[in-house]
């Protein structure tokens, strides 16, 4: 008759137990890693364009709340030139926002606070450059 040492069963027991907590704290936070982090910008970070575009556009990594989310366009010293966000339930993770169309030659920040749809708020803000024409 063979006998199981106890302290053997007690480290495979511990061991699976542990591979399942890993694993389920592992996908748990899975969502956590959506947040709706800037992936493309129409007018882009450090870009130069001749000619303001109608709007801004700004795409993220994940879908966002645009009745909670804030755009905004301002000079290099602050002003807000324009402000506000609209989304398309067809495209959830775009916002865009109209632009003024007689913005003088310049630096612009775009400015943005968005409500990931998990919950996170996540914000930043880029400079781009209108060129004078040539």
């Amino acid at each position: 008759m063979s006998k199981i040492k106890p302290a053997q069963n007690g480290k495979s027991w511990r061991a699976a137990a542990f591979a399942t907590i890993a694993t389920l704290l592992l996908f748990s936070t899975a969502p956590a890693l959506a947040h709706s982090f800037l992936v493309d910008a129409n007018p882009s970070s450090k870009d130069h364009v001749e000619a303001m575009p109608k709007a801004v556009k700004l795409k993220f990594g994940a879908g966002v709340e645009p009745a909670y989310s804030t755009l905004s366009i301002e000079t290099s010293d602050g002003k807000v030139l324009a402000k506000g966000a609209v989304g398309k339930p067809e495209t959830p993770r775009e916002l865009t926002l109209d632009a003024p169309a007689d913005l003088a030659p310049g630096r612009y920040v775009i400015r943005y606070r968005v409500l990931s749809q998990d919950g996170h708020i996540v914000e930043g803000n880029y400079e781009f450059f209108l060129d004078a024409k040539k």
